[in-house]
C-alpha cells in the first residue's frame, strides 16, 4: 500500500483540478506557489495557470503582513 506524501497544513498540490481560486488570495490578490529548484514565489492568483505550465508543483495561502 503506497500512502499519500505528507503536506503541510494549508499547503496543496497544483494541478489544473485544484486551481487557488480568488477567495483563497490575501487582500492584493496573491498566492504563494512552490518549485523544488526555486523555493517559494508570491504571485498574482491570475497566474497560477502560468505557474504550472512552470513545474510548480504546490500553493499556499500568503502568510498575513504585521500590522504596526
Amino acid at each position: 500500500m503506497k500512502l499519500k506524501p505528507y503536506l503541510p497544513e494549508n499547503t496543496f498540490i497544483l494541478n489544473e483540478d485544484s486551481l487557488p481560486k480568488e477567495h483563497d488570495t490575501d487582500r492584493f490578490g496573491k498566492i504563494m506557489v512552490f518549485r523544488k529548484d526555486i523555493g517559494w514565489s508570491v504571485i498574482s492568483q491570475t497566474d497560477a495557470v502560468q505557474f504550472l505550465a512552470m513545474k510548480h508543483t504546490h500553493w499556499t495561502y500568503t502568510p498575513d503582513t504585521p500590522y504596526d
